[in-house]
């Protein structure tokens, strides 16, 4: 390979990758940055009755 050859390859290989960055770059900036927000879920206080607890007790006799 000649200098000229090796000139172009290397020409070619930069163009490339300053077409990737660019590309890149735009793609990060379109992106939507948080797609939902996390909701987590509510934690409930649930009273265990005695009639419940009996009821049950004498479903399963």
């Amino acid at each position: 390979m000649n200098r000229k050859e090796v000139l172009l390859l290397s020409i070619g290989v930069f163009l490339t990758v300053i077409c990737w960055l660019i590309a890149d770059i735009y793609h990060a900036s379109t992106e939507d940055k948080i797609k939902s927000r996390i909701t987590f879920p509510e934690v409930y206080q649930y009273k265990i009755s005695k009639d419940l607890l009996e009821t049950l007790k004498n479903k399963t006799e």
